[in-house]
């Protein structure tokens, strides 16, 4: 059914109510800076015609209403999507080592949105854990970081650097990590990134097993955590001090 644009009519019998065409212009009933419509007939819409506010002459002028009349884009962005709560763990991908593909896919597991298998849509498939072959669902609590391979990762990571990680379930993890990892200072800035970055890597060694049935040792995964991390820090402008010769 046509929406209405009047309460008379809906939207199609507009144009032949008013003696106008569907593709007509406002410019096709504005004369010499008035109304010029074309002859009504009906009485409802010729009520509509006459309570039509005057024309003011001059240029047309865009104006902005709010925020003292200026235009800005994030202003416009929140005008169309309101913003919503903040959460806590939103410390978790802010500081200077922040690599965006991790934290992405750190954003979506701590959302739970990544796609394993306790999903009502992939119930129909075998939903055992890939990674550690145990028998357990994969799920985000399995994951990270109930799984034993998992683990072996975590392992190899403290084997090289002070990273501890409670073995809780995966969202008291992120609220234990949002409390112990807050502010600027760079060796928690240094554990944010290390944890984007082994989430983005055990759920890209679970989709090699899954999809390309390529297999990586626990291992070689911590390393190539601690040496993506290195990296960053050593692109990153620091100041020098004792605390960053520590992450080096």
């Amino acid at each position: 059914m046509a929406q209405p644009w009047s309460t008379y009519s809906p939207i199609p019998r507009g144009p032949q109510l008013t003696g106008t065409t569907p593709m007509a212009t406002l410019s096709e009933v504005i004369e010499d800076n008035m109304w010029n419509w074309p002859l009504i007939t009906d009485i409802a819409h010729l009520e509509i015609i006459q309570n039509l506010p005057p024309i003011h002459t001059g240029c047309d002028v865009i104006t902005w209403d709010s925020n003292g009349g200026e235009f800005t884009n994030a202003e416009a962005y929140h005008l169309f999507r309101p913003p919503g709560p903040k959460v806590g763990w939103h410390s978790l991908f802010l500081g200077p080592f922040k690599i965006p593909r991790n934290s992405f896919i750190l954003w979506l597991a701590i959302l739970g949105r990544l796609s394993t298998m306790d999903k009502k849509w992939l119930q129909q498939l075998d939903g055992h854990c890939i990674l550690c072959t145990d028998g357990s669902l994969e799920t985000h609590d399995h994951l990270f970081f109930a799984c034993r391979f998992s683990r072996l990762c975590l392992g190899t990571i403290r084997r090289h650097i002070r990273f501890h990680w409670p073995y809780v379930d995966w969202q008291s993890g992120i609220m234990w990590a949002t409390s112990r990892w807050r502010g600027n200072h760079v060796v928690n800035a240094a554990y944010r990134s290390l944890l984007a970055s082994l989430i983005y890597h055990l759920w890209q060694e679970r989709n090699f097993r899954k999809f390309q049935h390529k297999t990586r040792a626990p291992s070689i995964i911590g390393s190539l955590v601690i040496e993506e991390v290195k990296r960053r820090i050593l692109s990153a402008s620091l100041h020098h001090s004792i605390s960053t010769q520590g992450l080096y």
